[in-house]
């Protein structure tokens, strides 16, 4: 049985309402090192493979878990945020300035339409999932931890649930539906198995209750 954890990133700038350049160069607030930090000690298991995003918020998050465990094999891989709006038309803005261009976005719920330069489609997104949950099934690994981002790790626990279906037009909307209806906490993280040749989410794990994933990532390496 793989046990993977996917952990959304800390707190970060734009997460506090601060003005950012870029998607991939957003910092963690002081807050947010605070948080990984917290996360790092919580984690009581040595995993197998830490794996990160290439951006920043999501590899500050990951360092001190790297730092706890410094035996273990880190690895940077394409499972950073959907930016699905173009870098280039919103360098400096605030999440409050953008909101009005993320609702437009998601009103017209085209799975295939890519907003410009530097952003990607809804397609692509669930592609980016699926090709990091087969990349993880065939890992020679059994318990690992991915630093992601809220988007991302939800867009893999949606084709877990719909499969070939995730694509279409009314799940496109549901996805922000349900995004929009339950936020994704920073630091909080979806725990997936894979076994029997499947994927399944075992079970969402919120920030403030870090010991729960301790115990069951202790027993999943008891098991082995």
């Amino acid at each position: 049985m793989k046990l993977v954890r996917l952990i959304r990133h800390a707190e970060s700038a734009a997460n506090a309402g601060l003005a950012t350049a870029s998607p991939d160069s957003i910092p963690l607030t002081e807050n947010g090192l605070h948080q990984a930090r917290e996360l790092a000690e919580s984690i009581t298991c040595m995993p197998d493979l830490i794996i990160s995003s290439p951006f920043e918020r999501a590899i500050a998050t990951a360092l001190p878990t790297t730092g706890r465990f410094p035996d273990v094999s880190f690895e940077v891989w394409p499972v950073e945020e959907f930016t699905y709006l173009s870098p280039n038309r919103f360098a400096g803005t605030t999440q409050t300035d953008r909101k009005p261009h993320a609702e437009s976005y998601w009103k017209n719920g085209a799975a295939e339409f890519t907003d410009g330069p530097g952003a990607e489609s809804f397609d692509h997104l669930l592609e980016r999932a699926d090709a990091m949950l087969a990349k993880l099934a065939d890992h020679d690994t059994q318990n690992i931890l991915v630093f992601s981002h809220g988007q991302f790790i939800r867009a893999a626990a949606w084709l877990i649930k719909h499969g070939s279906h995730a694509r279409s037009y009314e799940l496109m909307r549901e996805f922000r539906a349900h995004d929009v209806r339950e936020p994704f906490r920073n630091c909080s993280s979806y725990q997936l198995v894979f076994s029997d040749g499947r994927w399944t989410v075992e079970c969402q794990i919120d920030s403030s209750d870090q010991e729960r994933f301790s115990d069951t990532f202790c027993t999943s390496e008891r098991s082995r």
